[in-house]
């Protein structure tokens, strides 16, 4: 007789069998389909879509360059999220509601909705522009290039590093750190050898959703960054749409979703290996 945990997973296995298993090896099908010109695939089981996209350097630029997008998003998120997440963590119950409550607004946003904003913002002739201007300063170009396309994305996946930093550091009870104090410690010294180590779970958790999502961002690039910022998001759009190959556009999915899976198993080694009691 299965154990309550085994009937437990029942109703999650049915959901995602359907729908997202079942397209996932349709994807995966069509990845090893011959493409035909003209926006027909011909049924077969052959590799030179994947070999495609491995051997030719164009596509190893953009998928460095989606590569750099993601750390960059991924290490600025949580420079900029930790602090807020401190705070959240060290308020009183009815403050920690309030910040929450800042915290979660963004989220009933659509992703589209608050990235056509950032256009708004960040366009030459934008908000930030016309305050730069009234400071006498030269503008900035932040619209059609990487940096914008990473300053809005950090915008948009802040709240997830800010949640999952937050749930951390509010099960470190604040004694250790009245303690590491009292025995001398300076606050970067009590974050550097108290509280960062004892919030690496949070840091690996937090990271981690905000690496895969900035890898698999499509909608802030696409509206921010333009064709001249083209991701791996962007790539399979293109070609699946556009040029109407959907084996190569397939085969492109499944080896951005394989490469983030093995980033984040060694990314977990990685954070595991050095957080404490791992004997390291």
């Amino acid at each position: 007789m299965p154990s309550r945990r085994v009937l437990w997973l029942i109703p999650g296995a049915v959901l995602l069998g359907p729908f997202f298993f079942a397209p996932l090896t349709i994807m995966l099908r069509y990845s090893f389909y011959r493409f035909v010109p003209g926006g027909q695939q011909e049924p077969a089981f052959v590799l030179d879509n994947y070999f495609r996209f491995l051997r030719d350097p164009f596509y190893a630029g953009i998928l460095l360059r989606t590569l750099g997008m993601a750390f960059g998003v991924t290490l600025l998120t949580l420079v900029l999220s930790y602090p807020l997440a401190y705070t959240l963590a060290r308020s009183r119950a009815r403050l920690r509601g309030l910040l929450t409550a800042i915290v979660l607004i963004p989220l009933m946003t659509s992703v589209v909705v608050r990235s056509y904003g950032w256009t708004i913002l960040l366009a030459n002739g934008g908000v930030l522009n016309a305050a730069l201007a009234v400071l006498g300063l030269p503008p900035v170009r932040l619209m059609f290039n990487m940096t914008g396309v990473v300053i809005a994305l950090t915008e948009v996946l802040m709240p997830f590093m800010v949640l999952t930093l937050a749930g951390v550091l509010q099960n470190v009870p604040p004694a250790m750190e009245e303690a590491a104090r009292s025995l001398g410690g300076g606050r970067w010294r009590v974050f550097r050898g108290v509280l960062l180590p004892l919030s690496l779970p949070g840091v690996a958790a937090g990271s981690f959703l905000v690496f895969a999502l900035s890898m698999s961002a499509f909608a802030t690039p696409n509206l921010v960054g333009g064709a001249s910022t083209q991701v791996m998001a962007t790539l399979v759009y293109d070609q699946v749409l556009t040029a109407l190959n959907w084996p190569f556009g397939a085969a492109i999915a499944f080896a951005l979703m394989l490469f983030v899976l093995v980033l984040t198993v060694l990314q977990g080694r990685l954070l595991r290996g050095r957080a404490p009691g791992s004997g390291e």
